[in-house]
């Protein structure tokens, strides 16, 4: 059985920063519907949210249980974006890790819990595959089909929530070439280029097929409303095709300015959908030995030690500051 215990600290690259302080943007929240939203005031609507709560407060059974819960999907996730189920493993393991250190980070109001998740697990693959981009892109013309056409895809194989719907309609009126292209780089992590040789296509011709799709899905996803390309922008780097260098300054940017922030936080809630459609594949047991295993032991002794210290230094720094009074005043008088 696992034991209460609170979080460590966040470290500087534990999780996406709350959107700056600035206007709202134009790319508003148009799903789920009004009656559907979540507020930030009401976790408990979502269970992956109310877990996070619990999760911040040191809660090692609703950590063990939002890993029960997520970790299948976020699994399969990560074994389509890396390129060994090892790699996979890592990652899971080192995205639990910081959900574990940041869960106090995650924002209702910016979206659903499972949403927030994808984002943490797909920054640490993109971040792994920087470090080794893949040395050979594989044939795989049936997977490539099933994309492409209008023939079952992953977006049919699970059970679907009302969001994982309403994104599979909005996917739907897209072509059959544009829709394949921006699934490709979502779920499989693929930059312009790995696309481009993917598909056997001109580099450019690859770029336009995802630029296409995302101008086509924003209006669908937004009541209408066209996207500026600040949208688009935004759009490429939630769905994964902005990577290395480009992906780091689109980041500096987003931490500094609501009309990229906003817009990037909307493209990956609604994406982040589409983990609801894939398989459940359970990481194998190791996975949450290891995880545990790393989890901090006695973080409530040590946190408990370390604000009883921070107590004396701040009592300190007070009989200080009146010994200092008192003596001026005594000089003085």
């Amino acid at each position: 059985m696992l034991h209460a215990a609170r979080p460590e600290r966040p470290t500087a690259a534990a999780a996406a920063t709350p959107c700056p302080a600035a206007s709202r943007v134009r790319f508003r929240p148009a799903m789920p519907a009004p009656a559907q939203q979540v507020g930030p005031a009401d976790p408990s609507a979502d269970p992956l949210a109310a877990l996070l709560a619990d999760t911040a407060r040191g809660d090692r059974q609703a950590f063990s249980r939002l890993y029960d819960l997520t970790a299948g999907r976020l699994f399969a996730m990560a074994r389509g974006l890396l390129w060994s189920a090892d790699a996979a493993e890592d990652v899971l393991q080192e995205t639990f890790l910081r959900v574990w250190r940041s869960a106090h980070r995650y924002d209702p109001a910016r979206g659903p819990a499972m949403a927030w998740l994808a984002t943490v697990l797909r920054n640490r693959a993109f971040t792994a595959a920087a470090g080794r981009r893949r040395l050979a892109i594989a044939d795989d013309d049936t997977a490539l089909a099933g994309l492409a056409d209008d023939a079952p895809d992953p977006l049919e194989l699970t059970l679907q929530s009302d969001r994982a719907r309403r994104v599979k309609a909005c996917l739907q009126r897209l072509g059959a070439d544009e829709r394949g292209a921006i699934l490709l780089v979502y779920f499989e992590g693929l930059t312009h280029r790995e696309l481009a040789a993917r598909l056997g296509l001109p580099l450019g011709t690859a770029k336009s097929r995802v630029r296409r799709g995302l101008a086509r899905l924003a209006p669908c996803l937004n009541d209408g409303e066209p996207a500026d390309w600040r949208t688009l922008l935004a759009g490429e780097y939630a769905l994964g095709s902005l990577q290395g260098g480009v992906r780091r300054a689109f980041e500096r940017r987003r931490d500094r300015d609501a009309r990229f922030c906003g817009p990037a936080d909307l493209w990956e809630s609604r994406l982040a959908a589409l983990v609801e459609t894939l398989p459940d594949i359970p990481p194998p047991p190791r996975l949450w030995r290891r995880l545990e295993a790393a989890l901090p032991a006695n973080a409530d002794r040590r946190r408990s030690r370390l604000a009883h210290r921070i107590a004396d230094g701040v009592a300190g720094f007070a009989l200080a500051a009146l010994l200092l009074a008192l003596w001026v005043a005594f000089r003085h008088g």
